[in-house]
């Protein structure tokens, strides 16, 4: 699919829902080097809190509850009349859309956004009109700051139960286009697909794969991905996790695809992040997608393990 009015630009921000608000709090600031700052309450009347890392007022909200996932993920669009346009086609779609509430909008600190659900059930956020943080973003952990810009915040990878009709929501409703993907084997004999999408320069803002069968709740997301400039403040990255107490539960590897360089490591909440560094900037009218045997070229072990992921 080409780039349109109706194709979101960049993944802006994401929301989590949290069980515990303070050691996530002091995960982010003591492992992550992200700004913490008390948030305004949420539309349910709970307390929430903003993370930085860079000009825009807040790239995660973190809010009180039960769920430790993800609980919106908001994607920009340009201007409130690409935000009509998109609203134009969720109808033409048959899609069902909300829009925010006064309250949601400052949360956010945005003049407008709607929101709506994929084939998963995972809210989605489509929005406009951010305005930068009054204060300049610094870091005492990453010295040159993270790597946003044109790519936004980072990506996620969700895991969903109907790839092909995540695949459809995000080609024709968010209106990504198509990265690559690997063909991955977690354990001997079972081989996954994962597919990734890209709204801009970054290689993909948006991936999915197979919800496995696994003991537990079940988490709509893997993963989250945040970017620094070098090797060194991953390595440091690295360090601060273990030090902290959260399992680190892939070693520093690089994924063939995108390139990245990068460790993952448990949240508070149980799902991962991926903290890397080196990531390709994908040029839109010289990209062709491929598929890819492996989702590492070297490393990204598990911490128990010999054996390089595959």
């Amino acid at each position: 699919m080409s780039e349109s009015t109706e194709a979101v630009l960049e993944l802006g921000y994401l929301g989590l829902e949290v069980s515990d608000m303070p050691r996530w709090r002091r995960f982010a600031a003591e492992v992550l080097g992200m700004s913490v700052e008390n948030g305004l309450a949420d539309e349910r009347g709970h307390a929430s809190t903003r993370l930085r890392m860079d000009q825009a007022p807040a790239r995660l909200f973190l809010v009180n509850g039960d769920a430790d996932d993800c609980a919106f993920a908001g994607w920009r669009l340009s201007d409130e009349s690409a935000l009509a346009r998109f609203c134009a086609k969720l109808d033409r779609l048959q899609l069902t859309w909300q829009a925010a509430s006064p309250a949601e909008l400052q949360l956010r600190s945005i003049s407008a956004m709607v929101h709506f659900c994929d084939p998963a059930g995972n809210r989605h956020e489509v929005y406009c009109g951010q305005s930068p943080a009054s204060t300049p973003f610094v870091s005492s952990l990453i010295a040159q700051g993270f790597v946003t810009g044109a790519g936004g915040m980072g990506h996620i990878v969700y895991e969903v139960p109907d790839c092909k009709a995540q695949q459809a929501f995000a080609l024709e409703v968010l209106g990504l286009r198509w990265s690559d993907t690997i063909l991955a084997e977690p354990v001997p004999g079972v081989e996954i697909e994962i597919d990734f999408f890209h709204a801009n320069e970054r290689h993909h803002s948006f991936a999915i794969g197979p919800r496995p069968p696994r003991p537990g709740p079940v988490k709509k997301v893997h993963h989250f991905m945040l970017e620094v400039h070098d090797i060194t403040e991953v390595g440091r990255a690295r360090d601060r996790c273990l030090a902290f107490g959260q399992p680190v539960t892939m070693e520093i590897g690089e994924h063939p695809n995108d390139r990245m360089v990068s460790f993952y490591a448990q949240t508070p909440s149980g799902i991962h992040v991926e903290f890397g560094c080196h990531g390709v900037h994908l040029d839109e009218k010289t990209w062709q997608p491929q598929v890819h045997r492996g989702i590492s070229l070297w490393g990204h072990r598990s911490p128990n393990s010999t054996k390089a992921m595959t």
